[in-house]
């Protein structure tokens, strides 16, 4: 994905420095983003808001530079992708509405799975 240098995971900057590539920066902001909503599962109430309103952003991000028809991604790809990225929406929404870990549980395996397809 072609991203702006500032958002709102400091990997993504980072990275644009160092030896990784933009697939595995990609990667890391998923699985670092899956790491922190299983962890904030177990510490209250706001740890968990604030993981899943930052894995909000994420996908946020995923879907402001998907949605141009300019984006060289197949448009197939790009149309699941933006797909998925409602249904995190919504899942985000029951989470925060719930706080219960059973709603967080399918966000932790969507980035997971996304984070290990950027690698494969």
């Amino acid at each position: 994905m072609i991203r702006p240098p500032d958002t709102p995971y400091g990997a993504y900057g980072r990275a644009q420095g160092s030896a990784l590539s933009l697939r595995q920066a990609d990667s890391l902001a998923f699985s670092q983003a899956a790491n922190l909503l299983e962890t904030c599962c177990g510490q209250g109430r706001p740890a968990l808001e604030a993981a899943l309103k930052r894995n909000l952003r994420l996908w946020t991000q995923v879907q402001r530079l998907l949605a141009p028809d300019s984006h060289p991604l197949p448009i197939s790809l790009r149309a699941n992708l933006l797909s998925l990225s409602l249904f995190v929406d919504r899942q985000t929404v029951k989470a925060l509405i719930s706080g219960g870990a059973a709603d967080v549980r399918p966000l932790i395996a969507i980035n997971r799975e996304v984070a290990s397809g950027l690698l494969g």
